[in-house]
């Protein structure tokens, strides 16, 4: 293709330059699209003289939550480098690794962030820009659209969470998040007239694909510098129409709609829930929050983008199900022979689409290692339903295996949701001399609740097979998450194992 991300958004600067793209909640800036476009321009002029490294020509974002967040994606296409977003939540020798694997020799930052880039760039032999040093421009030339023809070129490294080992750099072309933008329009239904909150990062690539398919439709975003469940309701109840909301922060903000005595919800009309599975009572309380919004999930993983697509319906509910495959997506589950799963069977989720993650940055291994018969692999185990639905039950490595009994997380963390005191819970296998694993649940109870093990181990028994009812549970504050809201396992099972 030959018109970028960008240049849609230099369509709609010319068409409508005066319409507001973007605004900053808690007394941040206000842009139009007129005005977007200037800041584009500047911020890529900025960016053009970064060199390349031994991947090219690359340009780290290292930014707070504000408008120059999304639009330094759309500046390192006109500058013709790749972006590599970097997470404002990493400990400096976490940012580190990821300047030095992408190795960039330009680090775009600004705000708090500043000081780190600095000392980072400095060990790197990288340049540091901060956005507060550019000036935006009263007028910029007429943008020549199409020209550049940079479909192909690399457009985002984005690097995994790394919840096992060193995180890598997911590479994606132009073209490809281009393809996915118009699929998320296409199936989201996102037009001009959507108002569309962004409570999440912009480092994170689902927030800033989504505000970058926004802001290609003409529709106007309107960005969190952090979230805040009080700031959220309000924004869903009098503004924003349309929302991206991880489970945790769904959960978050029915407390405090719950906390304020359930006040109407008017403005908000569609909701995507993604990033980590949310139980049944997730769904209901939403339904119940927001009447006037339909309730969605979209499910997918860096590598495959959002791969299926479901429209909740309060008489079709079905736990784990993450609905049917998007436009362009062919899903298949494979079982561990590599062949494909009849419906019921379990196995590893797979996608081919239009067009793929091109690999991972400098690790042609890594990158075979998850591809089989040019799918790329999930490590998600999921299962065909009869009506077309894929339901996901776990992750690979997570499935806790007791006694020679398969048991999939996904469905005891079900069931312990649905105890009436507990708000989250997050299900692992410890170590066990005679069992392999033993079924632990870590839970956080609701305001004002308790919760007793052995109150819930008998809760559970009651619901679940023997071998699947929690041995062990663990009541914290809160569960230990990635800056997505994922639960980390991991580090639940380092911190369970020591206490043993």
């Amino acid at each position: 293709m030959r018109l970028s991300i960008a240049e849609n958004v230099a369509v709609r600067a010319l068409a409508h330059p005066d319409r507001v793209a973007i605004e900053v909640l808690d007394g941040g800036a206000s842009l139009t699209y007129g005005q977007a476009w200037r800041r584009v321009m500047a911020l890529a002029e900025a960016l053009s003289a970064a060199a390349a490294g031994r991947h090219g020509r690359m340009v780290a974002l290292l930014l707070p939550n504000e408008a120059d967040a999304v639009l330094a994606y759309f500046a390192c296409q006109m500058a013709g480098v790749a972006a590599v977003p970097i997470s404002t939540r990493l400990a400096e020798p976490e940012i580190a690794f990821v300047v030095g694997d992408a190795d960039v020799k330009l680090i775009l930052t600004g705000g708090a962030f500043a000081a780190v880039a600095h000392k980072v760039a400095a060990a790197h032999g990288a340049q540091v820009v901060r956005v507060e040093d550019i000036a935006t421009p009263d007028s910029v030339a007429r943008p020549m659209l199409g020209e550049a023809g940079r479909g192909a070129e690399a457009c985002v490294v984005g690097y995994t969470s790394g919840t096992t080992g060193f995180p890598k750099g997911a590479l994606y072309s132009n073209d490809h998040y281009l393809t996915a933008l118009m699929r998320w329009g296409w199936e989201f239904g996102l037009t001009a007239d959507q108002v569309m909150l962004v409570p999440g990062p912009l480092f994170h690539l689902s927030y800033a694909g989504l505000s970058m398919a926004a802001l290609c439709m003409g529709a106007r975003i309107r960005i969190m510098p952090e979230f805040r469940a009080e700031l959220a309701l309000a924004e869903l109840a009098g503004h924003c129409s349309f929302a991206f909301l991880v489970p945790s922060m769904t959960a978050m903000i029915e407390e405090e709609w719950r906390r304020q005595d359930q006040p109407p919800v008017d403005a908000f009309r569609f909701m995507i829930s993604s990033g980590a599975p949310g139980p049944l009572s997730l769904t209901k309380a939403a339904m119940a929050m927001f009447p006037k919004a339909q309730i969605t999930e979209a499910y997918g993983w860096t590598e495959g983008g959002w791969v299926t697509f479901e429209v909740k319906d309060p008489d079709t509910l079905l736990a784990h199900s993450v609905g049917w495959p998007t436009f362009g997506n062919e899903v298949t589950v494979f079982n561990e022979a590599g062949e494909p799963c009849a419906v019921g069977e379990a196995g590893e989720v797979a996608v081919k689409g239009l067009t793929q993650f091109g690999g991972y940055l400098g690790k042609p291994e890594a990158t075979a290692a998850i591809q089989h018969r040019g799918y790329v692999l999930s490590g998600d185990i999921g299962i065909w339903q009869a009506d077309g639905r894929l339901c996901i039950v776990d992750r690979k490595k997570d499935m806790i295996i007791s006694g020679g009994e398969n048991i999939y997380t996904a469905e005891v963390e079900r069931i312990v949701h649905e105890h009436p005191d507990v708000l989250e819970a997050a299900v692992v296998g410890l170590p066990d001399d005679r069992w392999g694993e033993v079924v632990t649940a870590m839970v956080v109870p609701r305001q004002g609740a308790t919760i007793d093990g052995a109150d819930l181990e008998t809760f559970c028994r009651e619901r679940l097979a023997a071998f699947k009812v929690p041995r062990r549970v663990e009541v914290v504050s809160e569960l230990p998450r990635n800056p997505m809201g994922k639960v980390q396992k991991f580090r639940i099972i380092e911190e369970l194992s020591g206490d043993q």
